[in-house]
């Protein structure tokens, strides 16, 4: 945090330390703490199930331990919804999510969202698909050059993303924490004057 505090996590209800003091008010001044607190072999950090980086969105890729960041953005390259993916994930795993979040009548994407499936989505919900044809494709499918150029904004704002340190080296290691400092930087970018 700015001023260098430690968040807290919690000790209530679920913690190692809620059950105990609620029983200790009901006893009264007289009462006793209750000593397998004080025995106890293991540290709350411990208690619960383990967290691996499977649920905290970090994946081996090409370029190495890395999150991938998916993002719809308007026609003015501002951020709509973003949402995030381990790296060695394909693209195609938050395809749906990112097309119910899209506003306007086209959807531009690169190739790596390029599926007869997923065009034959966005065909269903009445808007143009204007994707890059996968090399492997047999007969490349045709796109409107004029809007596949629009694809720029994307790229102009992830640029502008990544001049959040924190978010470009991801100083957060949970998922949860990562998506809420990257949406933050989002409403940085669309509070900036352009």
């Amino acid at each position: 945090m700015e001023v260098g505090l430690q968040s807290i996590q919690q000790l209530g209800e679920e913690g190692a330390l809620g059950g105990d003091l609620q029983g200790a008010a009901a006893r009264g001044r007289r009462g006793r703490l209750n000593r397998r607190w004080l025995r106890c072999s293991r540290t709350p950090r411990c208690v619960g199930r383990k967290r691996g980086v499977q649920s905290n969105a970090l994946g081996r890729s090409r370029g190495g331990f890395s999150t991938k960041l998916h993002a719809v953005v308007d026609t003015k390259g501002r951020p709509v919804y973003i949402t995030i993916t381990p790296g060695q994930r394909h693209e195609m795993i938050k395809a749906d999510e990112l097309l119910a979040h899209a506003p306007g009548k086209a959807f531009i994407a690169d190739t790596g969202y390029d599926s007869d499936r997923f065009r034959k989505a966005i065909r269903d919900q009445k808007k143009r698909a204007v994707i890059g044809s996968k090399p492997e494709r047999p007969r490349k499918l045709p796109k409107s050059r004029h809007l596949y150029g629009k694809r720029y904004l994307v790229e102009c704002f992830f640029h502008s993303l990544k001049r959040f340190r924190a978010v470009a080296t991801r100083f957060e290691k949970t998922a949860r924490n990562f998506l809420a400092l990257t949406q933050v930087a989002c409403t940085w970018l669309w509070l900036a004057p352009n």
